[in-house]
């Protein structure tokens, strides 16, 4: 074992000097003796470190040679102990080998009551409590992280140093994916406050602010926006939120809106044999789209009801004046809605006006039934966002962000006349309801899957145009000035 670990020792010294790379002697003990190994190299490593040197023999291989598996397993640990507390700047690389091979082989609890002891330490520099803050977040993020958090955040060099740590070591994909939706989340807060995207279209070398925005990025792509966990949509609905990151905001939320359609779609789930008969039989919906088709058969029927003008179903959508009962101008737009949301109770229970979506987003009305539902947005044919809404609100904050829709969604105005129609971007004022809904349609470019699942729908409430009052006198005058055979 003596002759072993001299051998060991003067290759740990002089190895770089070889011309054939490893030996093969040394290859067959880290297979055959890695105990031995694991001595000479604390032995070996140890001195290195307390002497100050940036560059330690093997330290690498710890982490990233699986062949050194056994020996970091035995070595990290004794090695951790020993790291100098007031180490030099320039010794942080060393630091994070051993932590990530005592991250990947060594005890977990012993490692994380090594972690505490240090972090008792009041003597310990800034930089290094970072980087064993991050050690315990990559073991144990829920534990860690609120401390590494409150430590770092707002601090731009313990920034640079977590984005170290994280970035110069090729953590593997897998280890990413246990910091959790919660852990990743507050990863991509911290180090996002710190780079933009911006970073990654520069040239040159990769300095870490450059690896920081490509480690950001591909968190938010691969691990959030790829994710069909509800935990990756919450975590990109706060990130959207949150102004320290708003450099991001765009990524972000394209990948919001791109993991919202990946879980629906995988959500998705066609209708048994008996749930179609069901539906045929006019029974319960199956799914969402049974449901938007329910909505707006109903929606068709309460629409011929107030375009029968002797029953005066037009009137809850008008002021009145209070002496003459005479209708003046349009009610409010949630009044509207709310009197729509009665005769829709009728049928479907469970219909309920302003229904808070994700970013406190509210939907004009939501139809549920179980764990599905269609939003329906609603807008009075005034309204200064007439031409734009059925896009940006109902799509692009309902339809596409809210997996339970499946994509299904309503749009509906309230035609109260020509005269009170918002002007489109091009082209005439619409003249009629039928018009209008036409134009809607035409305005909004819907692609074919939006279109089948997209419905748009006008209801005439305008006021009922009043009866012509004949002059009997004149009627008859004019009969008899006409001859007979000319009026036949």
């Amino acid at each position: 074992d003596n002759r072993i670990r001299k051998a060991i020792a003067f290759y740990y010294g002089y190895g770089a000097l070889l011309p054939d790379g490893v030996p093969q002697w040394y290859q067959r003990l880290l297979v055959a003796c890695p105990e031995s190994v694991a001595k000479a190299q604390v032995r070996y490593a140890a001195s290195e470190l307390r002497n100050g040197h940036e560059h330690v023999a093997k330290l690498w291989e710890l982490t990233h040679d699986e062949e050194h598996a056994q020996v970091a397993r035995l070595a990290s640990l004794p090695l951790l102990r020993a790291f100098p507390t007031r180490c030099k700047l320039v010794q942080i690389g060393a630091l994070d080998d051993l932590l990530w091979a005592a991250i990947k082989f060594a005890d977990g609890k012993s490692l994380r009551e090594l972690i505490e002891k240090k972090r008792s330490r009041a003597s310990m520099n800034d930089a290094q409590r970072v980087h064993w803050l991050a050690a315990g977040f990559a073991l144990e993020p829920k534990t860690y992280q609120d401390d590494l958090s409150s430590f770092v955040q707002g601090r731009e060099k313990r920034v640079q140093h977590l984005a170290q740590f994280f970035c110069q070591n090729q953590v593997p994909s897998s280890r990413f994916e246990e910091l959790g939706m919660a852990g990743l989340e507050c990863f991509i807060r911290i180090v996002g406050c710190y780079v933009g995207p911006e970073l990654m279209h520069e040239r040159g070398w990769g300095t870490p602010a450059i690896q920081a925005s490509h480690l950001v990025y591909n968190l938010i792509q691969q691990h959030l926006a790829g994710s069909l966990e509800r935990e990756a949509s919450s975590a990109l609905d706060s990130l959207i939120e949150d102004p320290g990151v708003a450099r991001w905001h765009n990524i972000v939320s394209l990948a919001r809106d791109a993991q919202h359609v990946l879980r629906r779609d995988a959500e998705f789930r066609h209708p048994t044999i008996e749930q179609v008969c069901q539906t045929l039989k006019d029974g319960t919906p199956a799914n969402a789209g049974d449901l938007a088709a329910l909505v707006m058969d109903r929606l068709d029927k309460i629409a011929g009801q107030i375009s029968t003008n002797n029953a005066n179903y037009w009137r809850p959508y008008w002021n009145e004046d209070p002496k003459t009962q005479k209708p003046t101008d349009p009610k409010h737009e949630n009044s509207c809605r709310d009197a729509l949301v009665h005769d829709l109770r009728l049928f479907f229970p469970n219909a309920e006006p302003e229904v808070q979506y994700v970013d406190n987003k509210r939907s004009d009305i939501r139809v549920a039934y179980e764990n599905f539902h269609v939003p329906v947005e609603i807008k009075k044919n005034s309204h200064p966002d007439l031409w734009s809404a059925l896009r940006s609100q109902l799509i692009e904050q309902y339809t596409n962000r809210v997996p339970e829709t499946d994509g299904y969604g309503i749009y509906l105005v309230f035609w109260f006349g020509k005269e009170y129609t918002q002007a489109p971007p091009s082209g005439k004022r619409p003249g009629s309801a039928v018009e209008l809904e036409e134009r809607l349609k035409e305005e909004a470019t819907l692609s074919p899957e939006e279109s089948r699942k997209i419905s748009v729908r006008v209801i005439d409430v305008s006021k009922p145009r009043p009866a012509r009052r004949w002059n009997v006198a004149g009627e008859v005058l004019q009969k008899i000035a006409v001859p007979y055979d000319k009026e036949v």
